[in-house]
């Protein structure tokens, strides 16, 4: 744990999801597969999509509605069901299609593992404070089995932005009734997190589990985690 400014009293802590409370990497590699191989095997309209064929799509429909880039949802429904018309799919049986392959898509991207020490730290810390999940991503929290210690979960969509964005930090700070001084955002994310947790006003727990160098950053946290069971000695 290094320590870059002093932090002040915290009342309330945030946190990011992906790679923060748990490995992501592997869980949306397997998710991603996951649709390739179910839109080949179950619809002869999307065939012949591998993944850069999907990616190229999602790309495309992002330069032209760039507010799909701030709702993964809306994108992969979007994209499942642009891929679905190309091949020749009627637009009402695309949507419906759609909607059910992302049903489905959400289900195998929440199956994460979260570690035993991620679960005791919020357990303990949601004894001695409000706890607000804020994230970019789209996992069903409920099935990571942490939704209980959280007061409110936040992701973008419906007109507000992706972190570093000032929307989602903003909402949290309306929904707890405290100055962004007093909460203390957590995650691994040097832009999503950092930057977009101190250029709003939030103090600012960075998780360098991965051994990156801090003297790269180009705006440093309050303090930098190696392990996010450091949480417990720091608030």
């Amino acid at each position: 744990m290094e320590f870059f400014r002093r932090l002040g009293p915290i009342r309330a802590i945030s946190f990011d999801l992906d790679d923060t409370l748990y490995d992501n990497r592997p869980v949306i590699e397997r998710a991603e597969q996951w649709m390739v191989t179910h839109m080949r095997e179950t619809y002869p309209e999307t065939a012949l999509y591998d993944r850069m064929a999907w990616n190229r799509l999602k790309q495309r429909l992002q330069q032209q509605d760039p507010a799909l880039r701030h709702d993964v949802s809306l994108c992969r429904r979007r994209m499942l069901r642009d891929g679905l018309l190309s091949g020749g799919m009627a637009l009402a049986r695309a949507e419906q299609e759609a909607d059910v392959v992302f049903a489905r898509f959400l289900e195998v991207r929440s199956q994460v593992t979260v570690p035993a020490a991620t679960a005791r730290v919020l357990q303990t810390l949601a004894t001695r404070y409000p706890l607000v999940v804020i994230t970019n991503g789209n996992v069903l929290v409920d099935r990571l089995g942490l939704d209980h210690h959280f007061q409110h979960i936040l992701k973008p969509g419906g007109g507000l932005r992706m972190k570093p964005a000032p929307d989602l930090f903003h909402d949290m700070a309306c929904r707890l009734g405290l100055p962004p001084s007093q909460i203390l955002h957590v995650g691994d994310d040097v832009t999503t997190d950092v930057a977009g947790a101190v250029h709003n006003g939030f103090r600012s727990a960075w998780l360098n589990d991965v051994g990156q160098s801090w003297r790269r950053l180009r705006i440093l946290p309050d303090v930098m985690l190696t392990r996010l069971e450091q949480l417990l000695q720091l608030v």
